[in-house]
């Protein structure tokens, strides 16, 4: 592939920005560029078009940014993994709201950058293309088991450092991919030991999947992962904080980060966190705090108003037995006149976060049935996994157990596709909380578990069915088809006895995260 040949899409608000960019490409002989003001409109022409790379800004405060937007296309395989992914940006402008795909590039292009800076890029994006074409031909068509003994031929090849990494992060992550993660972690622990920061990461991400959170929370505490990447450590060790039943470590992260740096969805979750953390004088003054930064920006500023609403109606459904009639009724007509009043704005700018609201109102005034079929209407179209989280508890308090279940295990079944980012995060842990709330008897969470996984395995996500057998084994449920199940997933998998054992590992008891 020749430079000409390239096909350059270009993300940014600002027009110069833009205009200085095509220059320089225009100067290499690329005529294939197309440039973009907004990501809605990137994101429409990406459904129709293939681009090699996307130049992207990287601005957080919008209600879909576009690292956001990048991992919904990279999820929903519009963008292929031969796609290079470039964000323009200040290195202290925390370019650690990117999340690591699989098999897609991702890097920076430090602002100021020359001809020179770009020239780097197409040159090593072309090579890398041209080395490792079979790789990513198998890897397009899902054959990861072949992709991996391609790269494996090359593995004597003596090439430059950025095509050494590139071929050594694609080799563990389609080990990862194949449930391989003893073989990812000797593969990366020498890589790590020299301090290369992709290698401690996906180290981090073996960890995490071998459970062993120590080693996890050791590394999210060393001092230069905490300055060179402060928003994952931050969404990070709010996840390991509630695998250790630590809220109060979790509720500490969200007060003690600066609130002008969250992005819409870390926003979110700090706000999830602080809920069921029972931190409601702490919901407020953090919506307030932000409300500072979103002041100038309609959009933004319904988003906050949005998410108040939401909470205050999510509480009183989940209170309204405790209340009095009166008060009930009192509560009712105070969140309808809220809803009412901010209704226009929401339905323009969120109307996901409308429909659901809309539906939690007809709870509240007990009209369950209505419910049950606009919310049997909604789930037809979210794909989100935490919207599907919240449509599932929505079923569950309106009485349709069986659409609760169903729910919840799409949900499940969506974020096993989700990256590892703060989407992530918040809706494993809305998931983690809403399984508990609808189950909280032992033989109704065997019942849920066996359902999951019994469906898990019939659709041939043999690494998922391995993944809920494990942890519903290891939290005390030991049950015959489980296991059963779970020998079988692993015989179909191809997996050797090393390779799963840390699912069965003990549940442990509770430690405190490092702060």
């Amino acid at each position: 592939m020749q430079y000409k040949d390239l096909k350059i899409a270009i993300v940014d608000h600002n027009s110069d920005n833009i205009r200085f960019l095509e220059a320089l490409l225009n100067k290499q002989g690329i005529s294939h560029v197309r440039s973009y003001r907004s990501g809605s409109a990137f994101e429409r022409s990406a459904r129709q078009n293939t681009y090699d790379i996307v130049f992207l800004d990287n601005r957080i405060d919008t209600i879909k940014n576009l690292y956001d937007l990048v991992s919904e296309l990279v999820s929903d395989g519009i963008l292929p993994a031969t796609t290079r992914l470039v964000y323009m940006a200040q290195r202290q402008s925390a370019f650690d709201y990117a999340c690591e795909y699989p098999f897609h590039s991702n890097q920076l292009l430090e602002v100021p950058y020359t001809l020179q800076d770009l020239v780097t890029i197409l040159e090593e994006h072309t090579l890398q293309m041209k080395e490792f074409k079979q790789a990513y031909a198998c890897i397009e068509n899902k054959k990861f088991k072949n992709a991996l003994l391609k790269l494996k031929e090359l593995r004597k090849q003596e090439y430059p450092n950025y095509l050494k990494k590139a071929r050594n992060q694609l080799l563990v992550n389609l080990l990862l991919k194949l449930g391989h993660y003893s073989l990812a972690k000797k593969l990366l622990l020498p890589l790590a030991e020299r301090n290369i920061q992709w290698a401690k990461w996906s180290l981090f991400h073996v960890n995490y999947e071998l459970r062993d959170f120590e080693a996890c929370k050791q590394f999210l505490t060393e001092p230069q992962t905490r300055q060179d990447y402060p928003v994952r450590v931050f969404y990070w060790q709010i996840y390991i904080a509630f695998q250790a039943n630590n809220r109060e470590l979790a509720t500490a992260q969200v007060l003690a980060f600066p609130v002008e740096d969250m992005s819409p969805s870390m926003f979110r979750l700090s706000l999830m966190v602080l809920h069921v953390s029972n931190e409601l004088d702490a919901v407020d003054n953090l919506i307030k705090r932000k409300e500072r930064v979103y002041q100038e920006d309609p959009a933004l500023a319904t988003l906050l108003t949005a998410l108040s609403i939401k909470l205050k109606l999510l509480e009183t459904l989940n209170t309204q037995s405790e209340l009095k009639p009166k008060d009930l009724k009192e509560r009712q007509l105070e969140l309808k006149a809220l809803l009412t009043h901010s209704a226009g704005n929401i339905q323009k700018y969120c109307p996901e976060e409308f429909n659901l609201m809309f539906v939690m109102m007809m709870l509240l005034e007990g009209k369950a049935s209505e419910a049950s079929s606009k919310l049997l209407q909604l789930s037809q179209s979210l794909h989100d996994p935490s919207a599907i989280v919240i449509i599932a508890y929505l079923f569950h308090l309106a009485g349709d157990k069986e659409q609760a279940k169903e729910m919840l295990f799409n949900a499940h079944r969506a974020l096993g596709k989700q990256h590892r980012n703060s989407h992530y995060v918040l809706a494993g842990l809305m998931h983690r909380e809403i399984f508990a709330k609808i189950y909280q008897e032992e033989a109704t969470q065997q019942q849920a578990y066996i359902h999951f996984a019994s469906k898990l395995f019939n659709s041939g996500e043999f690494k998922d069915t391995i993944k809920i057998c494990s942890k519903a084994l290891r939290s005390g449920i030991n049950d015959k088809e489980l296991n059963d199940l779970l020998l079988r997933s692993t015989k179909e998998a191809g997996l050797k006895e090393q390779d799963y054992l840390h699912y069965l590992a003990p549940k442990r008891a509770a430690h405190t995260v490092v702060s």
